[in-house]
């Protein structure tokens, strides 16, 4: 008997544990739910803060942006409202119930050309807005015109150009503001310079498509070659021309190079100065002149010749004997010429070697 009640008792008393526990557990879970719940409450809190200020930032961002956009738009809803009933009325007298659209054509137009103009200029900068700008002239002539008429049929000129002032009024003052973009002094600078780079490579690229040579392949395509080099347009010709720190070589050098591993002239006597007693007796022959009829007497014995003394060697070198000259290089060495080879071995300014060697390499290699 004793066994069974302490059995009970014992039961009980676990019970009431278990239970303590189960409202334990259901009290932490509640403290659980509730800090959950508050802690939501509070994010919540947060985000609508977040989204509140980002929304006043943005608003207060637009507002700096369009600070005179605000001060231009409520001159043109206060146009819009006196000339918009003003020209329905005239449109129902005229045309009937169908004249109330009279304003579309008189008041809108010119708007509906004015906010193309903005927005292609702000999404496509580059495309030009010439006739968009045309048609907000236009519309604005049909309804200065429209609302012209409408008060001078009314009171007379007076009250006609009143209406018709009204009427163009807010389109006016927002193309005097917000149809051109407002630049700075400095950008303002930037743009002339972009622009007058861009002609400059217009007219280069012009000159240098017109004098480019026509490559056609066998199947009829046609392919411009153009000669790679540093040039200044001059007119209608691009003239070649020297850049401090640059070499002086152009497309010809490039080309008659490859002709040539060695970058020069295969016979080494070519480098010789040209302007000297064998070359003037080659030219004296080429030219039909008279040689020499006896060579000299040989020297007597011990005598040491003297180095000659050249009375031209102090001389510059004028075009046309450094043409002869120049000549007389390419026939001995069978191949086209190069820019540099004729500058060395004349010792002439780069400019002039290089009008030398078109004008040989034309004459004798017909290139």
């Amino acid at each position: 008997m004793s066994t069974w009640a302490e059995q009970r008792r014992a039961e009980r008393a676990d019970a009431r544990a278990q239970a303590r526990l189960d409202d334990d557990a259901a009290a932490a879970r509640a403290r659980q739910d509730r800090a959950a719940a508050a802690d939501l409450a509070d994010r919540a809190r947060q985000q609508r803060r977040a989204d509140r200020d980002r929304r006043r930032a943005a608003g207060r961002a637009w507002r700096a942006a369009h600070a005179v956009d605000l001060f231009i738009y409520p001159l043109a809803v206060v146009a819009a409202a006196m000339a918009i009933p003003a020209m329905a009325a005239f449109g129902l007298h005229i045309f009937g119930a169908t004249g109330l659209l009279l304003p579309v054509l008189s008041e809108l137009g010119m708007w509906a050309f004015a906010g193309a103009v903005t927005t292609s200029r702000r999404q496509t900068p580059d495309r030009p807005t010439g006739w968009l700008t045309a048609g907000i002239g236009v519309f604005a002539a049909v309804g200065f015109g429209l609302n012209f008429a409408h008060g001078l049929s009314k009171s007379g000129i007076v009250t006609g150009l009143v209406m018709a002032v009204v009427s163009v009024a807010g389109v006016a003052a927002h193309q005097l503001v917000t149809a051109t973009a407002r630049l700075t002094r400095a950008e303002r600078a930037a743009a002339r310079l972009a622009r007058a780079a861009a002609r400059r490579e217009h007219t280069a690229r012009r000159i240098a498509t017109r004098r480019a040579v026509v490559a056609l392949a066998a199947d009829g395509t046609a392919t411009l070659l153009y000669t790679p080099g540093t040039y200044q347009p001059r007119r209608r010709r691009l003239v070649p021309t020297v850049v401090p720190g640059l070499p002086v070589t152009d497309g010809w050098d490039a080309a008659l190079v490859d002709l040539d591993p060695t970058g020069g002239p295969a016979e080494p006597d070519l480098w010789a100065d040209p302007i000297t007693e064998p070359d003037q007796h080659e030219s004296a022959s080429e030219s039909g002149g008279i040689a020499v009829a006896d060579p000299p007497a040989p020297p007597p014995a011990g005598w040491a010749p003297r180095r000659p003394i050249d009375p031209k060697a102090r001389q510059k070198t004028s075009p046309t004997d450094a043409a002869k000259a120049a000549r007389r290089i390419a026939k001995r060495q069978g191949r086209p010429l190069t820019a540099d080879q004729l500058r060395t071995a004349l010792q002439i300014a780069p400019k002039l070697a290089r009008e030398l060697r078109d004008q040989i390499n034309s004459e004798l290699f017909g290139s």
